[in-house]
C-alpha cells in the first residue's frame, strides 16, 4: 500500500510540472496512469489496520492537495465515503488485526454517533485530547454507579485509575489522537477472582471527518492463566 502511495504522489508532482510546461501528451500520459493508481489504492479492501490507515491518510492528503477544484474535491470526498462505508462503524465487527498482532473484533476508525453507541450492550467512553470524557453510554456509567452526565467533562483517569492512565493508557490514547489504534489490556483482583480488562481505542471522527478525540470499548475476558491451569 505504501509504495502504491508512493508512487502515487511522484507521479502526481510529476503531472503538475507536465502541464506547468504544457507537455500534452505526457499530462495525458500521466493522467491515465495517475487514475490507475488512484483506483488501486482506494479499491483494495484490507484486513491490516496499518493500510487501512493509510488509505484513509492518502484520502484526507489527497482532499487537501486539492481543495480549491471543485470536481477534485467532489471525487475526493466520494473516495472517503466510499472508505468510511467501507471500513468504519460503531458496535461493527471488524476482521482485522490489532495494533498489538492479534485478531481485532472492533472498527479501528469509528463516527462519532451518539444514538448508536447508546444502544451498545458494550461499556463505552470518548476521550477528548485533553483526556477529558465528552460522551458516556448509559451501560458504562451503570459500571460506576453514576448518571452518564455526571461522568461528561471529568478526566478519564478518575474512572480508569491513575495507575493505569500514566503507565499506559495516556500514551495509547496520544496515538489514537494521532490517528492510530491502540489496545491496553490487564489483569487484576478484586473480591479474590481476577478480572481481565481491555481497553480497545479507536480514533473517533465527526461526521464530517475531523478527529474528535478517542473511543474507548471496556470489555472483560476470560482469564487466559485460569484457563490453562484448568
Amino acid at each position: 500500500m505504501k509504495a502504491l502511495i508512493d508512487l502515487f504522489w511522484q507521479r502526481y508532482l510529476e503531472l503538475k510540472g507536465a502541464v506547468e510546461r504544457n507537455e500534452a501528451q505526457k499530462v495525458l500520459f500521466l493522467d491515465r496512469e495517475l487514475d490507475s493508481l488512484l483506483e488501486n489504492i482506494t479499491s483494495k479492501k484490507t484486513k491490516n489496520s496499518t493500510e487501512v490507515l493509510e488509505q484513509f491518510r492518502f484520502a484526507i492528503d489527497l482532499l487537501n492537495e486539492e481543495a480549491e477544484d471543485t470536481g477534485c474535491v467532489q471525487r475526493n470526498s466520494e473516495l472517503l465515503r466510499r472508505l468510511v462505508d467501507r471500513y468504519i462503524g460503531a458496535g461493527l465487527p471488524y476482521d482485522g488485526v490489532a495494533p498489538d498482532g492479534e485478531p481485532a473484533s472492533w472498527s479501528p476508525y469509528v463516527i462519532l454517533d451518539e444514538d448508536r453507541l447508546d444502544d451498545l450492550n458494550e461499556r463505552v467512553f470518548v476521550v477528548s485530547p485533553g483526556y477529558r470524557i465528552n460522551y458516556t453510554n448509559a451501560v458504562n456509567a451503570q459500571c460506576y454507579e453514576v448518571k452518564t452526565d455526571e461522568m461528561v467533562g471529568k478526566h478519564i483517569a478518575e474512572f480508569i485509575g491513575i495507575r493505569h492512565f500514566q503507565q499506559a493508557l495516556r500514551e495509547k490514547l496520544d496515538a489514537c489522537f494521532k490517528g492510530e489504534a491502540a489496545k491496553y489490556t490487564y489483569a487484576e483482583d478484586i473480591d479474590g477472582r481476577t478480572v481481565v480488562r481491555s481497553y480497545e481505542m479507536s480514533p473517533c471522527y465527526s461526521p464530517s471527518y475531523k478527529l474528535v478525540g478517542a473511543i474507548i470499548v471496556v470489555k472483560e475476558l476470560a482469564d487466559r492463566r485460569t484457563r490453562a491451569v484448568a
